[in-house]
């Protein structure tokens, strides 16, 4: 038998995800919190009127790309994002010992 933890994510009283590390989980949910002031934020705005699902999307996809949109606000460009395929393939390579290391004289 084995014993798995899960962490769930729960916003006004329905499962949203469901992550097995706390640490994933927090980040999830502190992801929600920032789209929920964005839509605030956005919702205050009197000169023009946002469709609900339009607004959900574009301040999850903020609150995802914070950091890029973070750069954008400070007027700086961001570095564009890399693929996940990529990503994986820089991966540090493992060091290899040099010659001669490790060796008593």
């Amino acid at each position: 038998m084995s014993v798995e933890i899960r962490y769930h994510v729960i916003r006004n009283g329905k499962e949203v995800a469901m992550y097995t590390t706390k640490k994933e989980a927090d980040e999830h949910d502190k992801m929600l919190d920032i789209a929920e002031r964005l839509a605030e934020f956005i919702a205050a705005a009197e000169s023009f009127d946002v469709e609900e699902t339009l607004l959900e999307e574009l301040t999850l996809y903020l609150a995802r790309n914070r950091m890029a949109a973070i750069q954008v606000l400070r007027g700086t460009k961001p570095k564009p994002a890399m693929p996940e395929a990529q990503a994986a393939r820089r991966t540090p390579a493992p060091q290899r010992q040099k010659k001669g290391a490790g060796r008593k004289r």
